[in-house]
C-alpha cells in the first residue's frame, strides 16, 4: 500500500506503507491507522540530503527519506533557555540514517477524516516549525512541544560578566597590595626619621 506525498512545485513522492519507520520501528501504515483510530491527523516528515556515504558507497543525492514527524523533530530540534527566555532552534540538522546534512525538510499531514486518508498534503517546512508554536502544536498534538524537546541552557552574557568581574577584582587586589606596600615604606621612613630626631635631641641635651 503506497502513501502519496504531494507538494506544489515538486515531483509527487510515494512511500510504501509497509516500510518500517526508523525511530518507532513500526510500519508507517500502522502508525497512520493508530492515529486515525483516535481521530487524529498523522504527520510525516520528508527529508532530502546530498552527498555520498563513503563506507557503503550509497549515493543519497536527490533521494527522499520519510520519518515520523514527531520523532524526527525531537532529533532535529531543541529548546534553548537563555537570558532572553526560551526559543526553539536546530540541534542536529543531519539525516539520522546517512548522517548527511539536510537540504530540505518538509512536513505532510494525512487527515483522519479525508476521503483519501492515504494522500498526504504538504503542511510546511522546518522554518514553520521554528517560527510557529501553532504549527508545532499540530505535530505534537496533545504533547507540549516545549516539554517534548530536549533542553539546552545558554547564558553566554552572564559568563562574560563574571570574567570581567574577576579581572576587576584582580586589579583591585593588586592595587590594594601596592597601596599597602607604599604605606608600609612610608611608615618605616617616618619611624626612622622620628628615631633620628629623638637621638639628635638626646645629643643636644648632653651638650
Amino acid at each position: 500500500m503506497a502513501l502519496i506525498l504531494e507538494k506544489e512545485g515538486t515531483k509527487r513522492c510515494a512511500l510504501e506503507g509497509g516500510q518500517t519507520e526508523i525511530f518507532t520501528q513500526k510500519r508507517f501504515i500502522d502508525l497512520i491507522s493508530e492515529a486515525h483510530s483516535q481521530s487524529q491527523d498523522y504527520y510525516l516528515a520528508r527529508v532530502r540530503c546530498v552527498g555520498m556515504r563513503k563506507d557503503k558507497g550509497v549515493n543519497v543525492s536527490g533521494i527522499y527519506f520519510c520519518y515520523d514527524a514527531r520523532q524526527l523533530c525531537k532529533y532535529v530540534f531543541e529548546m534553548v533557555i537563555g537570558p532572553k527566555g526560551r526559543k526553539i532552534q536546530i540541534k542536529n540538522f543531519k539525516d539520522p540514517i546517512y548522517k548527511r546534512t539536510i537540504t530540505e525538510l518538509s512536513f505532510f499531514r494525512l487527515c483522519y477524516d479525508s476521503e483519501t486518508p492515504l494522500k498526504a498534503e504538504y503542511m510546511g517546512s522546518y522554518r514553520d516549525f521554528l517560527d510557529s508554536n501553532c504549527f508545532r502544536t499540530k505535530i505534537f498534538h496533545k504533547e507540549d512541544p516545549l516539554d517534548a524537546l530536549s533542553v539546552s541552557f545558554k547564558f553566554n552574557k552572564k559568563k562574560k560578566m563574571s570574567v570581567i568581574s574577576r579581572k576587576k577584582m584582580f586589579s583591585i587586589f593588586i592595587t590594594l597590595i601596592l597601596i599597602l606596600c607604599i604605606v608600609s615604606i612610608l611608615v618605616v621612613v617616618v619611624e626612622k626619621g622620628h628615631i633620628k630626631f629623638v637621638d639628635d635631641l638626646h645629643i643636644q641635651n648632653k651638650k
